[in-house]
């Protein structure tokens, strides 16, 4: 394999150190082709370099987050890939870095043969996540399964249309049922959830990925 050429963006100067010799060392097949500490140098950084493959990214920068760097990478169609090192395994955080096209997230915590292999992985385009990252991912695609058990196939229909905007009489063409069946379904749905309006109804909906934004 070629070698694949590493941004690291870290900004605790002994972590920094310790990822770069690491990895460039003999026994790696990555090179750490440049090293940023904050939000602004990687970006000025991507600007300049001429190839980096891998973007390393810690999420918690002096002056932003790391979600602004794949951002910024996706605002300019960049193909760099991103894998996420950082201590912050919240789920909201990844659930909103995978959404951007993350190629994988591994925690701080990791060891160095995990960060190669996981460098490997996601070079060669096979998304890759840590041990603690998955058990956090099934336990949502768990709950998101769960969640949808209690809705029939009609409820989800009527909650999909909801999220995309359309009015009781709409949906009730669509479906091709009267106005009071739709209603009927609503407030079934509302008494599940224990809702009140329908924008709470679509907040759930996108949140629990029956419809995507």
């Amino acid at each position: 394999m070629s070698c694949i050429n590493v941004l690291l963006v870290e900004d605790q100067t002994l972590t920094r150190m310790g990822i770069s010799l690491a990895l460039n060392s003999g026994s790696s097949n990555c090179r750490i082709v440049a090293e940023a500490g904050s939000v602004h140098e990687a970006k000025e950084l991507l600007k300049q370099l001429e190839k980096v493959d891998i973007v390393l990214l810690d999420l918690m920068l002096p002056d932003g987050n790391g979600t602004e760097i794949v951002q910024f990478l996706r605002s300019r169609g960049a193909d760099t890939k991103v894998l996420v090192i950082s201590a912050d395994t919240t789920r909201e955080n990844i659930l909103q870095l995978i959404d951007l096209g993350i190629g994988g997230f591994i925690s701080k915590f990791a060891d160095i043969s995990t960060l190669e292999a996981a460098i490997t992985s996601v070079y060669s385009g096979i998304e890759y996540y840590g041990k603690d990252i998955t058990e956090i991912l099934h336990a949502v695609s768990t709950a998101k399964a769960q969640a949808l058990d209690i809705f029939t196939s009609r409820e989800l229909d009527i909650m999909r249309y909801c999220a995309k905007g359309l009015s009781v009489k709409q949906i009730s063409e669509e479906l091709n049922i009267s106005t009071r069946t739709v209603e009927n379904h609503k407030n079934n749905i509302f008494k599940k959830l224990g809702f009140n309006s329908t924008a709470e109804l679509i907040n759930y909906v996108f949140e629990h990925g029956i419809v995507h934004n």
